[in-house]
């Protein structure tokens, strides 16, 4: 099996230990949330808030923020340790999948681990550093907080009420409240930071050997969940120094793979052939998302695209001209008028 098949194989299985350590992270962190959960509802039980003059709401309100921004506080900065291991791991996971796939002696560069966290924390996702994930984090589960009990306060509802909204119902298992939405915000940007990191760690390795990586290929998880974009970048391969990596958006499960040079452009000239066949320098022959989707029932390819962009992908059209180029999903109007030609041969007029 050639090299490049092998380094995105392992990757692969690789993808699925991040995923678990996503979820125990995840686990961590949320436990760390309910205890403060549990310590804002106790506040709210020992206060009549319907009788509370304006003051002593602003003091209450006040005293709820310290309780947020402490907590997250402990949350993001255990999580900023984990990451900062994380990154480190991934480089040296990294070069040792190097050494062992890869069957003649190459010098990978190993970047010092200063340079690895550096980059993480200066390269953003969706347009923000990790800081300011963490300061939005907080910043969010306080605003959701304070404009549900300053509602309550205006609507004159019962301290019951409002707990019931702040905390959820015990018919729907607490699910229904204004903390799991924090939480569910809280468990996003855990799973997100993750996969940057990783990312992150791995795209300043390959820059630091960009004498033997000639590019770097876009994996996508091939299932219904996955999104426009990611399906679009599918088995996409950009420049080692520039184009898009994951994640694309929060929660986002996409990952990337190197692509090595080939033997002859490596200098490699005494290279046994088997050898030589296997440091070819191809891309990985691994499905992508456009193969994949083709492959299923018509059913589920309309659930993913919806009945007329189903139409058009089997009239032909690929997946990475539903997205335009910064990403985002196009309208029907808009494959309409670019892509004409497909809307023909779909029938739609």
């Amino acid at each position: 099996m050639p090299v490049n098949d092998d380094i995105a194989d392992a990757l692969v299985r690789h993808q699925i230990g991040l995923q678990r350590l996503s979820n125990n992270t995840v686990r961590k962190v949320v436990a760390l949330l309910n205890r403060s959960d549990a310590r804002i509802v106790e506040r709210l039980l020992s206060a009549d808030v319907s009788e509370l003059s304006r003051a002593r709401q602003e003091a209450l309100l006040r005293e709820i923020r310290r309780v947020v921004e402490s907590v997250y506080e402990d949350a993001t900065g255990a999580l900023h340790v984990e990451l900062e291991g994380l990154a480190e791991y991934e480089t040296d996971y990294q070069l040792d999948l190097f050494r062992r796939a890869v069957p003649v002696p190459l010098e990978f560069t190993r970047p010092a681990p200063d340079q690895i966290i550096a980059a993480v924390n200066a390269r953003p996702f969706q347009g923000k550093l990790l800081r300011e994930w963490y300061s939005e984090l907080s910043a969010g589960a306080f605003r959701r907080l304070r404009d549900t009990i300053r509602a309550g306060f205006v609507e004159g509802r019962t301290t019951d009420q409002i707990i019931r909204e702040v905390r959820g119902t015990a018919a729907q298992g607490y699910k229904d409240g204004i903390l799991q939405v924090n939480r569910r915000a809280a468990e996003a940007t855990v799973r997100t930071a993750i996969n940057h990191t990783a990312n992150a760690a791995r795209a300043k390795l390959y820059e630091a050997n960009d004498d033997l990586i000639k590019g770097v290929k876009w994996v996508s998880t091939l299932d219904s969940r996955t999104s426009a974009v990611c399906r679009a970048r599918d088995g996409q391969v950009y420049p080692v120094d520039k184009g898009p990596r994951p994640p694309a958006h929060p929660n986002c499960r996409s990952s990337t793979t190197p692509v090595l040079k080939s033997w002859r452009s490596l200098g490699l000239k005494d290279l046994p052939a088997g050898k030589r066949a296997s440091m070819n320098g191809a891309v990985p022959e691994d499905m992508d998302y456009d193969a994949w989707l083709r492959k299923q029932p018509v059913a589920l390819q309309d659930d993913i695209l919806g009945v007329k962009k189903g139409r058009l992908f089997r009239a032909g059209l690929k997946m990475d001209r539903f997205v335009n180029r910064a990403g985002d999903e196009l309208t029907l109007d808009d494959l309409k008028r670019q892509e004409g030609e497909y809307w023909e041969k779909a029938g739609l007029g």
